[in-house]
């Protein structure tokens, strides 16, 4: 009998009592590195990405106004938020809808992938701050018509819909000898009942960059792609759980099954990647279901790739994206409406990425 473990329909907006340490005024983007390799400060990304992202790209600088060229940063102050404050009652009548079950070998997460925390106002309204960035971006495909020529306009015409989100991860994850590399948008689900998406977007089909340096986001650090919302960078801002002092509490899982904590470690400052591997995480004892436990975690803080750059333990695709839906938009730009059917390309659970706008 699988036990329910969360069913928290809160609709918090913003954490507070935030300590000084889980505020940093920039984020620190990536450098001109390959998102193909695994390395601090960087992504691995699979061979499946290929199509959209060449072997030999280099992620590019952004010159955005809410960048400091001189560092390479993301001026926290300066990002012109897409505005509004909407919840998932605003996009679904039923509201957020997530569950957390578990049974002696995994853990399964279910909802409809809108967050219990505030969202801007999607599609992005014309005469807002954030609107001309995101009207001068590529929309991308609408993967729930599977009509062509039904692309959008723009990324501002992308707007929140509801969609199955179906998640089994190991509940005793394992650590690989070598990390293995990201092989769809998502990464993690939060315990807020959206889903993190791996840290790259365009501009253009040759022109690659962390989302956050080119695009803006809500108050949360999330936006839609294909209708489904995610978050990116700083969104441990709107986690309700910040914790009191010393380590951060769990905010979610990566696809591997290992926990998602927040920004600080034991000290109660926030860590940084020279405290973490190559994959964004690091092993101490933590709270880890319901007791202290020394496992492997990942971080989420204020340099890149912010979360997760690769995963320590091995992910199986199959059961992680779990849905139509969540394997809708990893599939070829302009495919048929039908569900991509994974499991005929390549190795069992490594899935094709759209050969087009992703953000």
């Amino acid at each position: 009998m699988k036990n329910i473990l969360v069913a928290m329909m809160l609709g918090i907006a913003l954490a507070s009592g935030v300590a000084a340490e889980d505020a940093p005024t920039t984020l620190l983007s990536s450098g001109t590195i390959s998102p193909y390799q695994a390395q601090r400060n960087g992504l691995l990304m699979a061979a499946d990405f290929l199509a959209a992202v060449p072997a030999n790209t280099r992620f590019k600088l952004s010159t955005q106004p809410w960048m400091d060229t001189t560092n390479n940063t993301v001026v926290i102050a300066k990002m012109p938020y897409v505005s509004g404050t909407k919840y998932a009652k605003d996009y679904a009548k039923e509201g957020s809808v997530f569950a957390i079950t578990e049974d002696a070998k995994y853990r399964y997460f279910v909802g409809n992938g809108l967050p219990n925390t505030a969202m801007g106002d999607f599609p992005v309204q014309p005469g807002t701050p954030a609107y001309k960035y995101y009207q001068a971006a590529p929309g991308g495909h609408d993967f729930r018509t599977g009509i062509p020529g039904s692309d959008y306009s723009s990324a501002a015409a992308i707007g929140i819909s509801p969609y199955e989100l179906n998640i089994q991860l190991p509940k005793y994850p394992k650590v690989s000898a070598k990390p293995n590399p990201i092989a769809a948008l998502p990464i993690g689900v939060t315990l807020t009942g959206t889903v993190w998406h791996a840290e790259i977007a365009n501009a253009s089909s040759t022109a690659w960059y962390p989302p956050a340096s080119i695009l803006p986001v809500d108050q949360c650090w999330g936006h839609p792609y294909a209708q489904q919302y995610h978050l990116h960078g700083y969104s441990w801002k709107c986690f309700p759980n910040q914790g009191t002092e010393g380590h951060s509490p769990l905010f979610g899982y990566a696809l591997d099954g290992f926990g998602i904590y927040g920004p600080r470690g034991d000290n109660g400052k926030m860590v940084t990647n020279a405290q973490l591997d190559e994959c964004h995480g690091h092993t101490h004892p933590v709270m880890w279901d319901g007791k202290m436990q020394n496992i492997y975690h990942y971080h989420l803080n204020n340099e890149f790739p912010y979360a997760v750059g690769c995963f320590r333990g091995p992910v199986n695709y199959d059961q992680a994206l779990g849905s139509a839906d969540m394997r809708a938009h990893n599939k070829p730009h302009g495919a048929p409406g039908k569900a991509h059917d994974h499991k005929s390309h390549g190795p069992k659970g490594i899935i094709a990425i759209p050969i087009g706008a992703f953000q």
